[in-house]
């Protein structure tokens, strides 16, 4: 990894440990960003993890732990359902504090999501494009709508599948019916299109770098044959 990596792995986290303290310290309705927003965190650590390990055991067991809690990220859309305690107007400074307070939050948790999702393609798919990506952010979509009705509606935790594992089956059994389906599906279809935009909005932007290194590259190579001549 290199140093430039590092520095980036370093900002991210220092920003999400800056609005923490930040919510710690200032009178909000939304004291629960810390944990959701920390928890969002896990996944990006988790599959940096797998990136940089070396030993396949140590691979498979961070790349469990990464799905069951990708999930907590993706969740995180589901908080504003938190905006009925302020109201959705934006009348005084009271109302639209918390309301960036809990847009900042909920956007910090989704966008630490996909990127640790970018990582574990990175690291899994090795440049592949097309139909694998594209499958690859669909499964991971469904999954994902499923853990956020695990844990919106049934209470359920990322570490109840590693705890109390006959606990989440008696639940999803008991939960089993057209709202649970037209939830995981809408959810499902919601994240897929974030997540498409996302991927290839990147590989967007990196080929246009590459396209303007280029053009600066050759720029510099007349000038310096003008020179010379």
């Amino acid at each position: 990894m290199t140093v430039r990596n590092k520095n980036n792995i370093i900002a991210v986290h220092a920003v999400v440990l800056l609005f923490i303290a930040f919510v710690f310290v200032t009178p909000t309705h939304f004291d629960f960003l810390m944990w959701n927003v920390f928890l969002a965190l896990l996944p990006l650590d988790f599959a940096l993890v797998v990136l940089v390990a070396r030993f396949k055991l140590t691979q498979v067991f961070f790349s469990f732990l990464w799905l069951i809690f990708f999930p907590n990220t993706m969740y995180m859309i589901t908080d504003f359902i938190h905006l009925q305690y302020i109201s959705t107007a934006l009348d005084v400074r009271y109302q639209y504090f918390n309301y960036s307070v809990l847009a900042a939050g909920i956007f910090i948790g989704v966008f630490l999501g996909i990127l640790s999702l970018e990582v574990m393609m990175r690291r899994f798919l090795k440049g592949r494009a097309g139909l694998a990506v594209i499958l690859t952010l669909g499964i991971v979509s469904f999954l994902s709508s499923f853990g956020i009705y695990l844990g919106r509606f049934l209470r359920l935790n990322s570490w109840d599948i590693l705890t109390n594992f006959d606990l989440v089956l008696e639940n999803v059994e008991a939960s089993i019916s057209k709202h649970m389906f037209a939830f995981v599906g809408l959810f499902a279809l919601a994240q897929f299109a974030i997540l498409v935009i996302y991927h290839y909005g990147g590989r967007l932007l990196i080929a246009l770098a590459k396209e303007t290194a280029r053009e600066e590259a050759a720029v510099m190579a007349f000038d310096e044959e003008e020179k010379n001549q």
